[in-house]
């Protein structure tokens, strides 16, 4: 459990995808095995960097994996999108409730588990709803 918001402080990247072993979802093993391949090749798809006066940036670019899935006669790649999204944010934490409040206002709030100090589980669907649904997001602490 979370106990101070100086524990979130920091930049944590998407390390790894948890899915439930009763789970027989072809999307999320495949997305888990790109992610994988990502990993392996330094390169990071989701960061968040909490900095200690209540700002947050977020990069993502989940969005572009798609364009960059190239199936030859080497059977299937997938390059390190070059493209992302990013969005600076407000944040706040209330036990285990983050709240993210964009330049528009608008309010977003998760619930996240800090499972030590380095490692930080989101659900799939508050990273992103049509790829990890079903899914928790390990992000890992830099």
């Amino acid at each position: 459990m979370i106990e101070a918001t100086f524990d979130l402080v920091g930049t944590w990247v998407l390390t790894d995808l948890r899915i439930d072993e009763n789970t027989n979802d072809d999307d999320l093993n495949f997305a888990k095995q790109i992610l994988d391949n990502f990993k392996s090749s330094d390169c990071d798809i989701v960061i968040f960097t909490f900095r200690d006066d209540g700002t947050a940036i977020s990069e993502n670019k989940v969005n572009f994996i798609a364009e960059n899935i190239n199936v030859g006669t080497g059977g299937l790649s997938v390059d390190c999108p070059s493209e992302s999204v990013t969005e600076t944010t407000t944040w706040s934490l209330d036990g285990d409730q983050l709240t993210f409040v964009d330049s528009n206002m608008e309010e977003e709030v998760i619930t996240v588990v800090l499972e030590d100090e380095n490692t930080l589980i989101i659900a799939g669907e508050d990273i992103n709803a049509d790829n990890y649904t079903g899914a928790d997001g390990v992000f890992t602490r830099q």
